[in-house]
């Protein structure tokens, strides 16, 4: 069976696995992508949390088996770690529990070998006679008979042809902070408090306070740790869900003043939630948004050949959610649909996604409430 080039809209992990799959069964695709080449080389150097359930079916497309694959996409693989998450773990991984890998060691294996056209910046689909014209921001106009967004949870492609598709916010306070310490400052103030785990957390009441490794080199171990509670009513300065993205950098003095009434704290959170420290970091206030794009909409997409995956069909909260996993997933499904299908139908794969999809946005809001104590909670 003879198959059109597929056209697929953002390099992240959903638009890559969807890419790697299809190259590897002799389906011709191009991606495209906003940022240059040097901007990705460089982009996304944080842990995410992947489960055995996502990343294995995408090994034999890899051609990696698993050890490997995790020893080069751990965050502590520098050091001969495979990433364990948890300190009470001692004897390796469960089936269930999975693994902390850097995206950005992730992606830099699935770009191998693929056609992306970087500097893309996608601002319009036109449908016209049976054929999609994608419109870039320099002028570049493309024809594709299939577009498929992977372009995250503020996809261009889904504004296409569902504009009023909004996101659920949820009401919590989350705050982000990135900083590096040295390896030896590690090893003497982290290391002996976290028994080999990246992924380390403390509750005190409803306040989630958590520290995870993104990456670890000769010279530095980078940091990313989050404050996070639910939203204390229409006074709360960390919970304006009508701020534009840009302003997600203004960080209030609410913040700074809620780490110091905290009190003394156990190490190594003491080290890393201190007032006058995280004044230093680069510090973002975010938003934790959900969004399921109705049935109807997904299909009068595709019926013009537009699809959408991973966190533009069904993006969930950053905390408590499972968007990497669900993102490969979807990339894995997609590839595998249209070597069996091609793509004259391609409304027929949501019909075995759509259920998957409402249980990903479902669970990671519950895992959210579940995450700061609020189990049951009607949000």
């Amino acid at each position: 069976m003879s198959h059109p080039t597929i056209s697929i809209v953002g390099a992240g992990l959903s638009g890559l696995v969807l890419g790697r799959c299809l190259k590897q069964r002799g389906i011709p695709c191009v991606i495209f992508d906003r940022d240059t080449a040097a901007a990705a080389a460089t982009r996304y150097s944080y842990g995410i949390t992947l489960y055995p359930w996502a990343y294995r079916p995408l090994l034999r497309y890899l051609d990696m088996n698993e050890a490997t694959f995790q020893k080069t996409v751990a965050v502590d693989s520098f050091i001969g770690g495979v990433g364990r998450l948890s300190r009470e773990t001692r004897h390796g991984l469960s089936e269930t529990e999975g693994f902390r890998a850097n995206r950005r060691k992730v992606e830099k294996i699935l770009r191998q070998g693929l056609d992306i056209r970087w500097e893309h910046d996608l601002t319009e689909i036109i449908s016209e006679e049976g054929s999609n014209s994608m419109v870039f921001g320099k002028g570049q106009k493309l024809q594709a008979s299939t577009v498929v967004g992977a372009d995250g949870p503020h996809s261009q492609v889904r504004k296409a042809f569902t504009p009023d598709s909004n996101f659920t916010i949820l009401p919590y306070a989350v705050y982000n902070g990135k900083c590096r310490v040295d390896p030896m400052t590690f090893e003497d103030k982290f290391a002996p408090h976290m028994n080999g785990a990246n992924v380390i957390d403390h509750r005190i009441g409803q306040t989630l306070l958590q520290i995870t490794i993104a990456d670890r080199t000769e010279n530095a171990v980078s940091i990313s740790y989050t404050y996070s509670r639910p939203a204390r009513g229409v006074a709360d300065l960390g919970f304006t869900p009508e701020r534009s993205a840009a302003s997600a950098s203004r960080i209030t003095d609410q913040l700074f003043d809620e780490v110091r009434s905290l009190g003394a704290l156990e190490a190594p959170f003491g080290e890393v939630f201190d007032a006058e420290k995280m004044r230093t970091d680069r510090l973002l206030n975010w938003l934790m948004r959900s969004i399921s794009v109705d049935v109807a909409e997904l299909d009068a997409g595709a019926g013009r050949g537009i699809l959408l995956v991973g966190d533009a069909a069904h993006a969930t909260p950053i905390l408590g959610g499972d968007g990497a996993n669900a993102a490969i997933q979807d990339g894995i499904d997609l590839a595998e649909y249209i070597v069996r299908n091609g793509t004259s139908d391609p409304a027929g794969f949501y019909g075995t996604k759509t259920e998957t999809w409402r249980s990903y946005v479902r669970d990671g809001e519950e895992r959210l409430a579940k995450m700061h104590g609020q189990a049951g909670a009607n949000l």
